[in-house]
């Protein structure tokens, strides 16, 4: 079973707008790709472009960001869009340390 870490309609249920959902995953994503933590898939799905059906699962990562993603996204989820990338910045210095 593929290990899903985050998925655009979960948000959208739960009663977030589709255009802050899509803008946070965006974000999440641009920050992945600019670490070198996505693998030919997410850089596929990148640039496909973020819609809401997007769902961010390890099938889209290197080891190294399924490793990331394991230690440290849930401490970030809940950030809105505009705070995402500061956010998962301070995760990933404190987990490379």
């Amino acid at each position: 079973m593929i290990k899903i870490y985050d998925k655009a309609q979960w948000h959208i249920d739960a009663g977030e707008s589709a255009g802050a959902v899509v803008a946070k995953l965006k974000a999440v994503l641009e920050f992945l790709d600019l670490k070198g933590l996505l693998d030919s898939e997410g850089k596929e799905i990148m640039e496909l472009g973020i819609d809401s059906s997007v769902s961010l699962h390890e099938r889209m990562l290197t080891d190294e960001g399924r490793n990331f993603m394991e230690s440290c996204y849930d401490k970030v989820i809940n950030q809105p869009a505009g705070e995402m990338a500061q956010a998962l910045e301070q995760e990933y210095r404190d987990w490379k340390l």
